[in-house]
């Protein structure tokens, strides 16, 4: 292994520090964030893998290796033991014990071995000359192994050569009398190639399934970044002024919902644009006809006719009356805009609605009684007050009125009624008339701004309204959490109502 501690730390930090800086850098794809972040953690485990299991590899592999030399070492022990007591008693000569110990190891070639005294001379060796006296710097196993407890030494070092070798020394001993050493050393070298073998293995499995963590990363990166792409694709073109661009729903339920709320908006921004494309139309020809009237009339007054008193009036009388009705569509669309932008009158406070609906009668009465409408107001008692703005709510009652009034006939009867609504929480309002109804093909466009059934005009005298008093009565209603609607039959007049919120 030979990786420190501390160099796998450094070397762990500066990855993480380099891959951070590919995430972040400037400008980098979705898809490729998501692959090198498939990648990422996929080397990061390789490598926490690849330093903790083969450190673990090399660590049982020395474990076995140690632990089959300490076998051998005290099963030789134990056969050289007699031939040591007959060499030192002079009975056979060491060669004895080179020979029994070269059979004995005869299966093992790359063992080597020596025979000390107890003073930690040697006697015989596998191989020519004897090794010096064994001291703590040449043979640190031989005093380790005189010096243990479990008559046991061992060390690993490097010999002359450079090749590492593991050192494995045993007490000789005939009952309790140490009466030599043996040392066995073999190289590592060979022994730990299965080892290395094994860790190559691991590794070509380790990148392999890194190379499949990271086709899967691409496949599902694709599978992610494809409908954000299509998204992003759309979006372009909607810039460009493509509002009828969609995008087919795909991917995961967050973008799934994602890409319908984006159907959802860009249907809703259609269809906004297509209503503020018809009302800048609308508002157009609005305009156009009292100003082409103005200028029509100031063209004949310049033209002559100031010479003739009474069509100069005539011709003035009208002028002001369309400037009148500018200002009051000027002001109508102002007041609109306000409100649908959510510009309230200030702070909501309770309003009494019955008050309200007395005053605005007694402001039409007259007006009525000129007219010969028949004008009733019913009021239930102790009504509750409605939160809210009272000047915008005097005019959803106003402009109610006033749209009723306008379309009855003389002898006809307007009735304004104020009670407790279905719901007990809300107070509701219904201006009734006895006009001549509304057709039922332009019934649900009453409230559109602009918007004239021209199947029922106004009364003779009455002058052309803005077309927007109905739009601006809903608004100020539904800005309040209301409901307003209508119904009506030709020729059985029509009715408006209006449920306000209590609080």
């Amino acid at each position: 292994m030979g990786i420190a501690l501390q160099d796998q730390k450094n070397f762990l930090y500066d990855a993480f520090t380099r891959l951070k800086s590919l995430f972040r850098k400037p400008g980098s794809t979705l898809n490729s964030q998501l692959v090198f972040s498939h990648l990422a953690v996929s080397l990061v485990s390789i490598i926490l893998m690849a330093i903790f299991t083969g450190r673990y590899i090399f660590q049982a592999a020395n474990f076995e290796l140690e632990h089959n030399l300490q076998d051998l070492a005290f099963t030789a022990s134990n056969a050289i033991e007699l031939p040591i007591q007959e060499v030192k008693e002079g009975r056979v000569q060491p060669t004895f014990i080179r020979e029994l110990l070269t059979r004995l190891f005869a299966d093992n070639a790359n063992i080597h071995f020596t025979v000390y005294n107890v003073d930690g001379r040697p006697i015989i060796a596998s191989e020519e000359p004897l090794p010096p006296r064994a001291t703590l710097e040449n043979a640190p196993e031989v005093l380790q192994a005189l010096q243990s407890d479990i008559g046991r030494g061992v060390s690993v070092r490097r010999d002359e050569h450079g090749d590492r070798y593991m050192y494995m020394a045993v007490l000789v001993q005939k009952e309790i009398e140490v009466i030599g050493i043996l040392r066995l050393a073999v190289a590592m070298a060979p022994s730990l190639e299965s080892a290395r073998q094994s860790f190559l293995v691991m590794l070509m499995v380790a990148l392999l399934i890194v190379v499949g963590v990271s086709l899967a990363g691409w496949f599902l990166a694709n599978n992610l970044a494809r409908p954000i792409q299509v998204l992003t694709q759309a979006a372009g073109q909607m810039e460009h002024g493509d509002l009828g661009v969609r995008v087919k729903p795909s991917g995961p339920q967050e973008i799934l919902r994602l890409a319908e709320a984006f159907n959802s908006m860009a249907s809703r921004l259609q269809s906004n644009v297509n209503e503020l494309r018809a009302f800048v139309a609308n508002a157009s020809h609005e305009l156009r006809t009292p100003l082409t009237t103005i200028k029509l009339r100031a063209e004949a007054l310049s033209g002559g006719a100031m010479e003739e008193p009474e069509v100069a009036k005539r011709f003035l009388k009208e002028i002001d009356t369309e400037i009148d009705r500018l200002v009051r569509m000027v002001n109508d669309l102002l007041d609109l805009s306000r409100m649908e932008a959510g510009l309230g009158g200030g702070t909501k406070a309770p309003v009494d609605l019955s008050a309200i609906a007395n005053e605005v009668y007694e402001t039409f009465e007259i007006r009525a009684a000129y007219g010969q409408v028949d004008l009733r107001i019913e009021i239930e008692p102790d009504l509750p007050p409605v939160m809210g703005y009272e000047d915008q709510l005097r005019r959803v009652i106003y402009n109610l009125l006033e749209n009723a009034l306008k379309y009855t006939p003389p002898e006809g009867q307007t009735e304004m009624l104020l009670r407790r609504g279905p719901n007990p929480n809300t107070v509701r309002l219904l201006v009734r008339d006895t006009g001549p109804g509304i057709s039922p093909e332009h019934l649900p466009h009453v409230f559109e701004r602009f918007y004239r059934a021209e199947t029922n005009p106004p009364r003779p005298g009455q002058a052309r309204g803005s077309g927007l008093g109905l739009a601006i009565a809903k608004s100020i209603v539904e800005g309040h959490g209301g409901e307003m609607g209508v119904s009506s039959q030709l020729g059985n007049g029509t009715t408006f109502w209006a449920d306000l919120p209590v609080n």
